[in-house]
């Protein structure tokens, strides 16, 4: 049996947290911990060294997410996925982020994005393309020699 993913949160709006939490929960994954500031985010990867974080661009304290994915790149196998209504600030190579997901996402969206990141992280390359809804960063891409349909990724 394959073991959950250990994932931290990184996300200031305490609703869209809880529903991520629940998803992600649903999918037999583990949420080792949760922040809602660039520090809280880094610490927490520092003491909980997860396989993934979702995090947002806009943090509780104006900090941002963008800050908080470098200061968490430093920890081992981590992986970072943007989940922003703000995706357009994002740069083109996300910033070292392996992928975004845009909101704001349906359920039906978050639950094709899991296993398709779970696959990224597991086994790559991953055996089909993205999910409608998420936008894998151009440096994986390049990495692992995907090819992507047409207005892929």
């Amino acid at each position: 049996m394959t073991p959950p993913l250990r994932i931290i949160v990184v996300e200031d709006e305490t609703l869209i947290l809880m529903q991520i939490e629940m998803l992600l929960e649903e999918a037999g994954h583990e949420v080792v911990g949760t922040a809602v500031t660039r520090d809280e985010a880094i610490a927490l990867a520092v003491e909980t060294r997860p396989d993934i974080a979702f995090v947002d661009l806009r943090l509780k304290d104006g900090s941002s997410g963008l800050e908080a994915a470098r200061g968490m790149r430093g920890v081992a196998g981590l992986t970072v996925v943007f989940m922003t209504a703000n995706a357009r600030e994002l740069p083109d190579d996300l910033d070292g982020a392996a992928a975004v997901i845009p909101k704001p996402f349906s359920e039906s969206v978050f639950g094709a994005a899991l296993p398709f990141l779970e696959e990224c992280l597991r086994r790559p390359p991953p055996g089909s393309p993205p999910p409608q809804g998420v936008r894998l960063a151009p440096w994986y891409i390049e990495r692992h020699g995907l090819v992507l349909p047409a207005g892929g990724a």
